[in-house]
């Protein structure tokens, strides 16, 4: 089951304008998501689970399936924390859930 997180991560600039080395500076963001997956290189989130496989792309995949995917390359993550509450009510299938 995919676990939902925050990902704190160091955005990359490129300048192309006159600014010093010291004037450009490198921004922190947060974003929310479903760790899809996590390798030496890569760090993806999804921020849609689809569990009736409405568009039928799943085919013999493993449900829910994972759509709007944001890929962070590993050196940009600063941290990853497990989102936790009280309830699981955003774990369950929208048929659990009438």
């Amino acid at each position: 089951m995919m676990e939902l997180v925050v990902i704190k991560w160091r955005d990359i600039v490129q300048c192309s304008a006159w600014e010093k080395a010291e004037e450009v500076k490198t921004p922190v963001f947060f974003s929310v998501g479903w760790l899809v997956s996590k390798t030496d290189c890569t760090v993806k989130i999804a921020n849609c689970l689809d569990y009736e496989d409405f568009a039928g792309e799943a085919k013999n995949e493993e449900r829910p399936v994972a759509y709007g995917i944001t890929a962070f390359p590993v050196g940009c993550v600063m941290k990853i924390s497990a989102v936790t509450e009280q309830s699981d009510e955003h774990r369950k299938s929208p048929e659990n859930n009438i």
